[in-house]
């Protein structure tokens, strides 16, 4: 299958939801952030949340380079986190090695939506391309291992 290209937000979200619609098992995420993905919207958390419910050993993985705004602008997605903190996890990039300079999103070992560039929004994306998301995946690997910290879902207020 060829790639789908695209060059804006809105196509880029299109891409994303594609590929989330094929996903049966696990989603993993590098990213900046979740704001060009839109996660707080009602209709992608609907879906978020029902991949959630399904259970069967599915996994979301979220690695990022800044949480901060996940936890101050994305309500909907940090109440999914206190729900299915055992299927969806996000974590902070260690910054004490080199972050990747692509931003990309793999779902089940196979398909792939990329960005070459994490700072522009062109990408593309592919639903079924194992080898690309085998060395994704490996490169991922490697900085979720080492990920700082995992958002919690709960603030003490002391």
């Amino acid at each position: 299958m060829s790639p789908v290209l695209f060059d804006t937000v809105t196509e880029g979200r299109a891409a994303f939801d594609t590929l989330f619609a094929t996903t049966q098992r696990e989603l993993v995420m590098y990213d900046r952030d979740l704001d060009g993905y839109a996660l707080d919207e009602l209709a992608r958390h609907t879906t978020l949340r029902a991949f959630c419910v399904a259970g069967e050993g599915r996994r979301i993985m979220l690695l990022l380079d800044n949480v901060q705004r996940v936890v101050s602008h994305h309500p909907r997605l940090m109440q999914l986190v206190r729900e299915f903190g055992h299927v969806l996890e996000i974590r902070l990039c260690n910054t004490d090695i080199p972050l990747p300079e692509q931003a990309f999103v793999i779902s089940d070992h196979a398909g792939v939506l990329r960005r070459v560039d994490k700072s522009v929004t062109r990408g593309s994306m592919t639903l079924h391309d194992p080898l690309t998301a085998r060395q994704l995946r490996q490169e991922f690997a490697t900085h979720w291992q080492r990920g700082l910290a995992q958002v919690s879902a709960t603030t003490l207020g002391l």
